[in-house]
């Protein structure tokens, strides 16, 4: 597991940063071990070296991906939640929606406003750890057939100070336990967060230590 730097995009800058965003990049190895399929389109030669955040948006711009994806999650496509929506209006509405959600995410970065996006993943057992701990949250972003389930997923390492992005993903069922693809994301996020506690990483500062210390 390494981590690449989204913002400030400039290493030099992280401790003048009043924010600091990273991503994890997983191996092949990583995400087979969380469940990702051998034969998963995020394993292919054109993504599996991205970042998490990065490859997202590459994800999202693919046809044959979202064409994959689509018929993979029919089933909770078909459910009233959905209204059966179709895969023609699927493909529209993410297309609409991805770049859009890239400019809103770097704009919020920019203006040091990121944590404005950002949410607890689970608000009974994560806000009372927030003052002390490092904790897991979620971003929700666009709209997909009057959905918002584009979502990010991080660890918080410091409250509106340092967010380590662990991956992403489309939400087709409410509770993230339901459907294997936000499984999947669980196991990522838990796993990272288990990572820096170990490491003691919980905060900005400490943060930068660790980032730095990479094998570069």
């Amino acid at each position: 597991m390494e981590y690449d730097l989204i913002y400030p995009e400039d290493a030099r800058a992280m401790y003048d940063a009043p924010c600091i965003i990273a991503a994890v990049y997983f191996d092949e190895d990583e995400l087979k071990s969380f469940g990702v399929d051998k034969d998963a389109y995020e394993l292919n030669d054109a993504f599996v070296d991205l970042n998490e955040f990065e490859k997202a948006f590459e994800l999202w711009n693919s046809p044959l991906y979202l064409s994959d994806f689509y018929e993979k999650h029919k089933s909770f496509f078909k459910q009233p939640y959905w209204h059966a929506i179709t895969e023609e209006v699927f493909f529209k509405d993410v297309s609409q929606s991805i770049t859009k959600n890239k400019r809103e995410l770097i704009k919020k970065m920019e203006q040091n406003e990121f944590f404005s996006l950002v949410s607890p993943l689970d608000e009974n057992i994560e806000v009372g750890k927030r003052l002390v701990d490092s904790i897991r949250v979620k971003i929700k972003q666009g709209t997909i057939g009057g959905h918002h389930p584009f979502r990010f997923y991080a660890v918080e390492i410091e409250e509106r100070k340092c967010y380590l992005i662990t991956g992403s993903t489309i939400k087709v069922h409410k509770d993230m336990r339901k459907a294997p693809n936000t499984e999947i994301e669980l196991q990522k996020l838990n796993h990272t967060l288990a990572v820096l506690s170990l490491k003691e990483v919980n905060t900005k500062e400490s943060f930068i230590d660790f980032y730095k210390s990479q094998d570069r």
